[in-house]
């Protein structure tokens, strides 16, 4: 199975095009079964009027595939926030609200997937904000009952999107990651920047797996056509789910 996780820029590129065609089409030649994206919807846009009034759902119509989409804001009535494409069906969409009182509205959409072989898979697809404290809010967000300690989460598990760590030194929301989940570029020694586009210095865009999940290869999508499409490239992550297994063990872990 193959992820794509990218943070696509509510579909406007490098070169001042909007182009939800162009995000599609790098999608099917990617190969993915699975992508979970950022930044889907156009709320600060007003001169296109309802051309196209759901991005998700376009998305997933142009490429055939199952779509949820857990939208944090809407302005003009444009819906703006994370979503997943998949190739196979969804069981059940919820988001999660991460927001932080005064910052900008930011949350994590959860699809169950319903896989091949009798399998399922937790997919968690966030976009968490920009300062520090504002993270470390959300990652104890995540690592509560109510979202990745869930007792009812006994499928395999990934998370992943757009982290916001600009500093390349681990910090509170990494160490809090790291002692429950596997970071997949990190154990598959893959190539990890991706941001900004044009020339990656940083690593924005992550993903992880509990011990459900067997990481076969993970990389970075870097070329003319993703460089142009978004100021993000894609991390594609090659997994293989296991069956079902114990959740995550319940721990309170410290805003």
């Amino acid at each position: 199975m193959r992820l794509v996780t990218w943070n696509i820029h509510g579909g406007l590129g490098r070169d001042g095009r909007y182009d939800l065609g162009r995000i599609a089409a790098l999608l099917e030649e990617m190969r993915c079964d699975v992508a979970a994206l950022q930044e889907v919807g156009d709320p600060h846009r007003t001169d296109r009027g309802s051309e196209v009034a759901d991005h998700a759902a376009w998305l997933g119509r142009r490429l055939g595939w199952f779509a949820a989409y857990g939208p944090n804001l809407v302005l003009s009535g444009r819906p703006y926030g994370n979503a997943i494409l998949s190739r196979y069906p969804i069981e059940r969409a919820q988001n999660y609200d991460l927001s932080v009182r005064g910052r900008e509205p930011r949350g994590c959409l959860r699809a169950d997937l319903d896989l091949p072989d009798g399998r399922s898979l937790h997919l968690f697809d966030l976009h968490l904000g920009l300062s520090g404290g504002e993270r470390r809010r959300q990652a104890a967000m995540l690592l509560s009952a109510d979202l990745l300690r869930d007792t009812a989460l006994t499928a395999p598990m990934v998370v992943c999107g757009d982290f916001n760590l600009w500093s390349p030194l681990p910090g509170p929301i990494l160490r809090l990651l790291r002692s429950h989940l596997r970071d997949a570029a990190v154990e598959r020694r893959a190539r990890r920047a991706t941001y900004p586009s044009l020339w990656p210095l940083l690593r924005l865009d992550r993903a992880y797996v509990d011990d459900g999940v067997e990481i076969l290869a993970c990389g970075v999508v870097n070329d003319p056509r993703t460089r142009m499409a978004s100021d993000h490239l894609p991390l594609w992550v090659e997994l293989e789910p296991r069956h079902s297994m114990q959740p995550l063990a319940a721990q309170k872990v410290g805003a």
